[in-house]
């Protein structure tokens, strides 16, 4: 009789706390900590969610604000003393972002022998917002036919710069979207560099694969072959490059 005693009473207790979790509202929790209960009138994926909460408003949030949307029942609460609350970075309009990018070109000399190379870059910076973010980035560069257009007979090259780049347009219910960059510094063993490019970004506002176009030009020590006497002197060489890469 005592067990079956004991085994009613917690029966009741789980009854009772299952009625207590599911009292029939929505919640939406939100990135900025606030968490807003009622029922949801209408909720689109990716885009957003309209709430009517407990006191008769209607509230309606992007995506982008919302953690995540739990229906008919109430989940756990954070302790109403605590400060710490949710925070998702990729929401954020700020912060530190890092690029890799692989890149290709070839010089436009016309009439005149040509090089090309291949780029491995890695940039870091931070991000005001999605229309300007800044940063200083490192490359590793291999030229191809290097012993007809450069002097130096080692055929790598390392470039340092500083970078700006941004979306031309809000990124916001968009998965592809055009961006620019500027690059400007130098390259050990060449000289002086400068690199705008225009793209597209496919995927998120802080997370994104990117192809662009560049122009750059690259100061550099060259040779030519000019009656019969081999002549060096540095020049400003341009060259057009097709570049893919993943920034987050």
């Amino acid at each position: 009789m005592k067990k079956f005693l004991v085994a009613l009473f917690v029966l009741a207790v789980n009854i009772c706390a299952g009625a207590q979790s599911d009292d029939g509202f929505d919640y939406v929790f939100l990135n900025n900590g606030n968490v807003v209960k009622g029922v949801i009138e209408s909720e689109t994926d990716n885009k957003s969610v309209s709430i009517r909460s407990v006191n008769g408003e209607l509230y309606v949030y992007n995506a982008i604000e919302v953690r995540k949307v739990v229906k008919g029942k109430s989940p756990k609460l954070p302790k109403a003393n605590s400060t710490a609350a949710y925070v998702d970075h990729e929401t954020k309009e700020s912060g530190f972002w890092i690029a890799t990018e692989l890149q290709g070109g070839y010089s436009l000399r016309f009439n005149k022998d040509n090089v090309g190379f291949g780029e491995l870059d890695v940039t870091l910076g931070y991000r005001f917002n999605e229309y300007v973010k800044i940063g200083v980035g490192l490359g590793s560069r291999y030229y191809l036919d290097n012993e007809d257009v450069r002097s130096s007979s080692i055929e790598w090259s390392f470039p340092i710069y500083a970078n700006v780049r941004g979306n031309f347009i809000p990124s916001l219910y968009r998965t592809v979207v055009p961006y620019y960059s500027m690059e400007l510094g130098g390259a050990i063993r060449d000289g002086f560099m400068f690199r705008p490019t225009v793209g597209i970004r496919i995927g998120h506002p802080r997370r994104a694969f990117f192809v662009g176009v560049s122009y750059m030009l690259q100061s550099m020590k060259c040779h030519e072959i000019i009656d019969d006497r081999i002549m060096e002197d540095r020049k400003g060489i341009s060259f057009i490059t097709l570049r893919i890469g993943y920034e987050f």
